[in-house]
């Protein structure tokens, strides 16, 4: 990053926190629809494989991103199944979808299909994949806060007994939201694999950042528009290892420092929203 002005860096950070970005936003309207997916780790990392294994097959990267937003939305589905219809604890189902997502990404990947096609910086694919960062923040706020389908995730979020008693479509609209987040997760996935390592998988692409969305999206208090910023600024933190690292800190705490960061800014915004509700709960 030596050399490079503000601006360009500021671009760098976008092009490097985009799959962040991408896959919280998708997160975040799971959790205002009341529900967590802790499984967005392995959705991403399916992702990656699939559209790895699709795009060397084919030699399309569209087709590529779209198996991985399959591939996401697969993944959901079990979700579905197993937390909205067989009421299963979400924490558990989440978790379980994670290393399943993870073993399969491998799987696929050991069947020889880890090089593929990859998307060039700063090319039209790239651009419109990195669009998403930028249009989906303020069309996810706009739909939560202006529409009728909005407000009814909003609802069945903050009170679901209340929202099925006055009978809105509680079950319907999670489903949606949940097959949502699988898409992005997946496309995240794909940015990964095919722009950020240009058309290459490999066993522990994704580095944690599926759980990092996941903490994007209570540092941005489940704001599409803050989980948006607090993904990038998790991006900009990342792109700062390696002058960490040369300013003679050492590879392992340089290497987590996102991780660090991110801990400690969730336990101040913790800290803080129960200064300013005083006894309430913390409610997206």
């Amino acid at each position: 990053m030596v050399g490079l002005g503000i601006a360009d860096y500021m671009l760098v950070a976008l092009f490097y926190s985009a799959p962040i970005i991408i896959a919280a936003l998708g997160e975040s309207l799971v959790e205002r629809a009341g529900r967590v997916n802790l499984g967005v780790e392995g959705m991403m990392a399916l992702g990656a494989s699939i559209s790895v294994a699709l795009s060397s097959l084919t030699g399309s990267i569209v087709l590529g991103i779209l198996g991985g937003a399959v591939a996401g939305v697969a993944l959901s589905l079990v979700y579905i199944a197993a937390v909205i219809m067989a009421r299963l604890n979400q924490f558990v189902v989440g978790l379980l979808i994670s290393f399943t997502g993870l073993g399969l990404a491998d799987l696929v990947s050991s069947m020889g299909h880890k090089i593929g096609p990859g998307i060039p910086q700063g090319s039209e694919s790239h651009i419109l994949l990195v669009s998403i960062c930028i249009v989906t923040p303020p069309a996810l706020y706009i739909m939560l806060s202006r529409t009728p389908t909005g407000i009814e995730i909003r609802a069945i979020g903050y009170d679901e007994s209340t929202a099925r008693e006055r009978g809105l479509r509680v079950d319907m609209l999670r489903s949606i939201a949940i097959a949502f987040g699988g898409i992005m997760a997946g496309i995240a996935g794909s940015y990964i694999s095919l722009a950020l390592h240009g058309g290459k998988y490999f066993s522990g692409i994704t580095a944690g950042m599926g759980w990092i969305a996941v903490g994007s999206v209570i540092l941005g208090y489940w704001n599409p528009l803050g989980v948006a910023i607090a993904g990038y600024a998790i991006g900009i933190i990342m792109l700062l290892r390696p002058q960490l690292a040369s300013m003679g800190i050492g590879d392992f705490i340089a290497s987590s420092t996102p991780y660090i960061a991110i801990i400690i800014a969730l336990a101040l915004a913790s800290i803080f929203g129960r200064r300013s509700l005083g006894s309430h709960s913390i409610v997206p």
